[in-house]
């Protein structure tokens, strides 16, 4: 999948902005505030229906206008093209229409356009809590699996209704909290599943890319899947602590709960691992992901969006990512930073064809 042009209009800084795009490399350069990874964003938009900085779309609309638009025109591996077209206006619910044609359901939309996203805010993958690691895993598999993404809404529906009747006073209908228990018992095996399947994929090639990266044997790094699932159907687990989450007014047990453990040498990465450890891991994480995705993507190769990924990593570790996103293999890329000398590093290393973006205070402008 190649975005071949992208025009944005209100959406955060960025007033008024049209670009044509490589279909290899496409850096952008400038000071931190200027707008550069509100580019990356969206573009990250039209794949899912939100910005990755924030889900909220009132916060993505400009602060002197009322409304956003994100248009960009595609080109797919068979040859075919695709025009995506997202809006909000404040007050009213987005759209998104392909090809002149509303989408009634954003979840047929995602995983149409497959993309990953690297930047700062993934350290939250190792400092956060279980919710980021759980997001992590959704993030993938939504891209590949409509049944997961149905398991996922019943789920949650499943799950609010049950929170609020814990939370009655006068007590709740046995009959009733039995039927959403076997809803989130049903959805949630089915979570489980897929969760877990994605995990015992991922991790060979998460391992080997840390190895990559990091250029230490020595590094042993982990990720192991966590869950309520290991111990058999939920709903016999529901219904066994029902009493127990009545005091506290929410569901203790479940696949909400679910988590990564993440480890170097055995011991926690949050704990042990030094900043740029930490940061080598979540970006090997991130390339994983990318990786399973073109692996299971039907001739569709995900964008890569690498927003400032370069800060807090020594020379020698740079130049191993650099090395490695410059192949063949990783199709269209789109790059942020604020040092041009990482830039021209990339495109030093790289033989591929490029395009440079100067951004300052909203403007993108071509070189």
């Amino acid at each position: 999948m190649i975005l071949k042009h992208l025009s944005v209009t209100n959406y955060r800084n960025l007033v008024m902005a049209n670009m044509d795009f490589s279909s290899n490399v496409n850096c952008f350069v400038g000071d931190n505030g200027m707008g550069k990874s509100n580019v990356l964003d969206a573009i990250y938009y039209m794949s899912f229906c939100k910005g990755f900085a924030t889900a909220m779309d009132s916060m993505n609309v400009n602060h002197n206008a009322d409304f956003f638009i994100i248009e960009g025109d595609y080109e797919q591996e068979t040859g075919s093209s695709k025009h995506v077209c997202c809006s909000m206006k404040r007050g009213v619910r987005k759209r998104l229409k392909v090809d002149g044609k509303d989408v009634k359901r954003i979840s047929e939309h995602v995983g149409l356009i497959p993309l990953v996203m690297i930047a700062p805010a993934d350290s939250a993958l190792i400092l956060g809590g279980s919710e980021e690691r759980r997001r992590f895993m959704d993030s993938v598999i939504i891209q590949y699996s409509t049944s997961y993404v149905e398991a996922l809404i019943r789920y949650d529906k499943a799950l609010k209704q049950r929170n609020a009747m814990l939370k009655q006073e006068e007590g709740y209908n046995e009959a009733v909290m039995d039927v959403l228990e076997d809803m989130m018992s049903a959805s949630g095996q089915t979570i489980y599943e897929e969760r877990k399947a994605f995990v015992v994929d991922f991790l060979p090639i998460f391992l080997d890319l840390y190895k990559r990266l990091s250029g230490n044997d020595d590094e042993i790094v982990g990720v192991k899947y966590v869950s309520h699932g290991d111990r058999g159907e939920l709903q016999p687990q529901l219904k066994g602590f029902r009493e127990k989450e009545r005091i506290v007014g929410y569901s203790l047990h479940g696949m909400h709960k679910d988590d990564l453990e993440l480890t170097l040498n055995g011991f926690s990465v949050k704990r042990e691992a030094s900043q740029g450890q930490q940061k080598t891991f979540f970006i090997a994480m991130k390339l994983a992901q990318f990786v399973y995705l073109r692996n299971r993507g039907e001739q569709r190769t995900p964008l890569l969006l690498l927003d400032d990924i370069f800060d807090k990593l020594d020379a020698s570790r740079v130049e191993r990512i650099v090395n490695y996103v410059s192949g063949q293999d990783f199709g269209q890329i789109f790059i942020t930073d604020t040092r041009q000398d990482h830039l021209d590093r990339v495109l030093a290393t790289t033989k591929r064809d490029y395009k440079l973006f100067d951004v300052k205070d909203g403007e993108v402008m071509p070189r």
